[in-house]
């Protein structure tokens, strides 16, 4: 059979850049968490993008790592019917950091393109590979991984801090309020350095824990 001439892609929703704030490339982060629940982007609900999204931005906000079993410890993976079933979040036992970012996701499905690599060396290229492979899986994997809360993954004494602070906020929080704060004029890469920027507007002297508590409860 001859070789494919079909340039590597993957397919995207059109809300999750539309609604949450995704942008391409993924962060690390996000990355990281494809491969470890073994998932294309395609794969994972919006509602569970939103996730995501909220986590990096609560996390820049407040001066905290973005930290994978961070995250794991407030949520699980839910596997609907194999193979071709969409993949969402919901909170551990101990409880999720978010709402949902909507109630009612209808039809996203059907608003959605297609990431075409075109030209693009695996090897040169570092924003959607990494020594020559990729990121994240890129096409639909029939065999997701499954996880609930951190299970064998070890904590930091910084991680373990981090989760105890995170669990004393009032949760959950209002996933669309947490990625507003993303919408400043000041739209950096530099996440930590826009949100020191964006507190100073709203009034607060620097972006303690207490002052985006404060914000986020009214």
């Amino acid at each position: 059979m001859g070789k494919s001439t079909d340039p590597p892609h993957f397919y995207v929703f059109q809300c999750f850049f539309r609604d949450l704030g995704v942008f391409l490339p993924f962060t690390q982060f996000e990355c990281n968490f494809l491969n470890f629940i073994n998932s294309a982007p395609c794969q994972l609900h919006p509602n569970s993008w939103g996730f995501l999204r909220a986590f990096q931005v609560l996390c820049s906000a407040l001066g905290i790592e973005v930290s994978l079993p961070v995250f794991f410890h407030f949520y699980q993976l839910k596997i609907g019917v194999p193979p071709y079933d969409i993949l969402s979040l919901n909170g551990s036992r101990d409880g999720g950091l978010f709402t949902l970012y909507s109630q009612s996701y209808k039809n996203f499905k059907q608003e959605f393109f297609r990431v075409a690599l075109v030209d693009v060396d695996p090897l040169e290229d570092e924003a959607f590979y990494f020594g020559g492979l990729s990121k994240f899986p890129f096409y639909w994997c029939p065999k997701p991984s499954r996880f609930h809360g951190v299970g064998q993954l070890k904590l930091t004494t910084s991680e373990a801090a981090t989760i105890e602070s995170l669990a004393a906020l009032p949760r959950p929080l209002d996933c669309k309020l947490v990625l507003s704060l993303a919408n400043s004029a000041y739209k950096e890469r530099g996440l930590e350095s826009e949100y020191l920027v964006l507190f100073r507007l709203l009034g607060f002297v620097r972006s303690s824990f207490a002052d985006v508590l404060c914000f986020l409860c009214g």
